[in-house]
């Protein structure tokens, strides 16, 4: 009996080893590769770059910047980089969508869970509050070298319940950043801002979602140069719309595009106006919405004395938090925007009352203007009448 045990013992202790070894195995064959699209148009020579800067080998922890308006490829660029990084490291973690996932789980204690478990391939203790993720963090990977992608970061508190200092992670160790505030970027040793596409690669990029080919069809190469136009270089519009035409015949495309100039996307527009929403405060909010109505292409120091006298406080901080946040660009001392985020502001006024133009906040078309005041007119000649039967 006692020879039965002892075998019997052996054997759940070997299969107990077994086990462990299988686990062990399959974290380390896990496949780290992250998905990106097939088609990368207008991202290989920054991609490039990057990977030289990050796979430089030195034992100094290096912060990479990337940062951009939404819809412009910073996600995607990480991934690219990621993929090529990551099997050089004791653990990798690429933690994507930080500022939604912290708003849905009331913080970052999840994120920080992650970062534990997928570096060390192991559950994480429970964190139940972020100053002890911040503990663990630190106790735990300072020693290892690691590769880090903290994706869509809008607020330092974010970024430091993950990463507060260099010395959480180890020697060697590489983190990448993507935001659409430049501002969080200034401990980076290097940034990167992404640029529209240029106009042949739109082409090639918008081609590929609308004819999975890399030039338009034959027919269609006006129409799908109104469509790019429309889009500005814009990754995200581009693929909307690629996908939104395709397959439609020629009627479809003109009254799709048609609609696009007077009712955005609402793809689009989802993705744009979460940084609207994203703005501290309703002065900044409204900072941005009036400029998208009325300042585009004016001189900064116009649009700052217009904005000074709306709100009563100098506007230089509201400006620059707009520049550094993609919203805006300042551009030989004039005040832009992309169009497509234009658009987006003002579909915000326009939502406010989209049958009555009279009762938004704003009011930048022309045909729009003389329809009000043409019914303030009527409506003033019609209490005037009637105050004159009333003497009468």
């Amino acid at each position: 009996m006692e020879s039965i045990s002892l075998v019997l013992s052996m054997s759940r202790h070997e299969a107990k080893f077994i086990k462990e070894v299988v686990k062990d195995v399959l974290n380390k064959l896990d496949p780290k590769y992250l998905y990106v699209p097939e088609r990368l148009v207008g991202m290989d020579r920054l991609a490039h770059n990057i990977f030289d800067f990050l796979s430089t080998a030195t034992d100094d922890v290096r912060i990479v910047g990337i940062h951009g308006m939404p819809g412009i490829g910073k996600t995607t660029i990480a991934k690219v980089v990621f993929n090529q990084l990551c099997y050089g490291f004791e653990g990798s973690c690429f933690l994507s969508n930080i500022n939604e996932t912290s708003k849905q789980f009331n913080g970052p204690a999840p994120l920080q869970k992650q970062l534990l478990h997928d570096i060390l391939k192991q559950d994480a203790a429970n964190i139940n509050c972020d100053d002890r993720g911040k503990v663990l963090i630190k106790e735990r990977l300072r020693r290892k070298r690691v590769l880090v992608v903290a994706d869509d970061v809008a607020y330092l508190d974010q970024l430091n319940a993950l990463m507060g200092e260099r010395s959480w992670f180890g020697p060697g160790s590489r983190v990448i950043i993507t935001t659409r505030d430049s501002n969080l970027l200034r401990e980076a040793d290097q940034t990167y801002r992404i640029k529209e596409l240029t106009r042949d690669e739109s082409l090639r990029l918008f081609s590929w979602h609308a004819f999975k080919d890399t030039k338009p069809a034959e027919d269609y190469i006006e129409l799908s140069k109104d469509a790019v136009d429309y889009c500005g270089g814009l990754p995200l519009a581009l693929e909307v719309m690629g996908a939104c035409l395709s397959g439609k015949n020629r009627d479809g495309w003109k009254c799709v595009i048609d609609k696009l100039r007077r009712i955005p996307n609402h793809d689009i527009q989802g993705k744009l106006r979460i940084s609207f929403d994203a703005l501290d405060g309703e002065e900044l909010q409204n900072a941005f919405l009036d400029i998208a109505c009325f300042f585009i292409d004016r001189k900064k120091e116009y649009v700052a004395k217009v904005l000074g006298a709306r709100c009563g406080y100098n506007p230089e901080v509201d400006l620059e938090t707009l520049r550094e946040r993609s919203l805006i660009k300042v551009l030989g001392g004039t005040v832009t925007m992309h169009d497509l985020l234009r658009d987006m502001g003002r579909e915000v006024v326009r939502e406010s009352s989209p049958k009555e133009p009279g009762k938004r906040t704003r009011i930048w078309n022309q045909e729009d203007a003389w329809n009000v005041l043409d019914h303030q007119k009527v409506r003033a000649q019609c209490i005037h009448e009637s105050i004159g039967m009333r003497i009468f």
